[in-house]
């Protein structure tokens, strides 16, 4: 730009440039995106430079040739620019739009003034231009890239607490318990003891499980991820099997249809499952019956998993899935991660996930996955995503909890399924 203005501000303004084969080779030599016009709009010279920007061909541009000639789409915007220029005007944009007519959209630099014949006359336009579209593309990537590594240190920031709040309750339990088996131990019945000793246990299980969870969370951010498709029914029953004791020590019952494939990463699924399926065992106080359906809406599955376990309060229904929201109750404590995990996950996938409960009645997570682009392929693989962070999670989002409405007359407060398919 500084070379342009130079050139400007220095080009004789009561030079003659009717003499245009003196000037024709000086333009053309320029090392900037040139090119002049008489007060009739038809071309002079221009600079190779110029064509190396503009889409126009050198070749197809010839002397005394109309500017709107050779742009066709010329925008009323810009003939009312060249218009304010030939009454004597200097005029010039660091940013501007130029829409096409096949639907691009182009951004462009420029710079026009009015050059004059040596009777002082405007005798018409010099347009500097230069084509900035990469370089704002390039612009806008970097900045949703630093948006997106913002989200994601602000997604570890909160995860990091929620963490520090866990572990130092988890720890906190440790020192009560130890402090109390320490404590006069010879006075202390031997099921007293066991009962400390237990508490210790569970609480060391528990700082396991958020360290586990933190792992997961932390290398799952910002992660290529191949996408395949796969028989629901065989994350299903491997989530089941990593949580044979849970389900073994509470004399559950998981029960599912005839599931069908889908199409996501199957590592990532089998994280979802294991995560509702260790959720509805845990908040159920005795004998947990889980049932996981499937119905079909077009592009997509819609998921459900539903326990008879203690509920949820209704203020907190929109918020589980939030990593900052956490429900405990007495003798259940979270990690505060499971469930914003499995937002993450599905939110990935392009899908929705949101939940219907009852106090004392049980809870039920709804969610979809899309459909396999060929169900009769079972393991193929064609395509990946990035695991992104799910974002704020102080704020609610609307659009993927749908409006809380009565399900059924039994009370229980849920989510009216208004999902079309996708």
């Amino acid at each position: 730009m500084n070379e342009v203005n130079f050139l400007l501000k220095t080009f004789p303004r009561n030079h003659d440039l009717s003499k245009k084969n003196t000037f024709k080779l000086i333009i053309e030599r320029l090392p900037v995106p040139i090119i002049i016009f008489d007060r009739n709009l038809r071309f002079i010279a221009a600079s190779d430079r110029f064509f190396d920007e503009s889409p126009l061909e050198k070749r197809n541009v010839h002397p005394d040739d109309h500017w709107y000639s050779l742009i066709p789409d010329m925008p009323i915007k810009w003939k009312k620019i060249h218009q304010r220029c030939l009454h004597g005007e200097e005029l010039k944009s660091d940013e501007d739009l130029f829409y096409r007519k096949d639907g691009s959209i182009e951004c462009w630099k420029w710079e026009i003034r009015p050059w004059y014949l040596s009777s002082g006359e405007i005798g018409g336009i010099i347009l500097y231009v230069e084509n900035i579209t990469a370089r704002k593309t390039a612009e806008i990537q970097l900045q949703e890239s630093i948006s997106s590594l913002e989200k994601s240190n602000d997604s570890l920031s909160k995860f990091a607490n929620i963490c520090a709040h866990d572990l130092n309750q988890s720890l906190r339990t440790i020192s009560l318990y130890a402090q109390m088996a320490q404590t006069k131990s010879a006075e202390r019945s031997q099921e007293s003891l066991n009962e400390y000793t237990a508490a210790i246990i569970n609480a060391i299980d528990q700082m396991k499980k958020i360290v586990e969870n933190t792992l997961v969370f932390s290398r799952s951010i910002g992660k290529n991820i191949i996408m395949t498709n796969f028989c629901m029914e065989d994350a299903v029953r491997k989530s089941v099997m990593l949580l044979t004791n849970e389900i073994l020590k509470k004399e559950a019952s998981v029960n599912y249809d005839a599931l069908p494939y889908v199409r996501a990463n199957k590592d990532l699924i089998i994280q979802l499952m294991q995560n509702l399926i260790s959720n509805s065992l845990k908040y159920t106080k005795s004998s947990p019956v889980i049932n996981i359906k499937a119905v079909d809406k077009g592009n997509v599955f819609l998921f459900s998993v539903e326990d008879n376990g203690i509920g949820i309060e209704s203020k907190y229904l929109r918020k589980i899935f939030s990593e900052n929201v956490r429900v405990n109750y007495a003798d259940q404590k979270g990690s505060g991660l499971g469930l914003s995990h499995c937002k993450k996950i599905i939110k990935s996938h392009g899908g929705r996930i949101w939940a219907s409960s009852c106090l004392e009645k049980g809870t039920t997570i709804f969610f979809t996955l899309p459909q396999p682009v060929d169900s009769s392929k079972k393991e193929d693989v064609v395509d990946s995503l990035i695991l992104a962070p799910v974002g704020d999670s102080k704020k609610e989002d609307v659009a993927d909890s749908p409006s809380l409405v009565p399900i059924d007359d039994s009370g229980k407060e849920g989510v009216e399924d208004t999902l079309s398919p996708a």
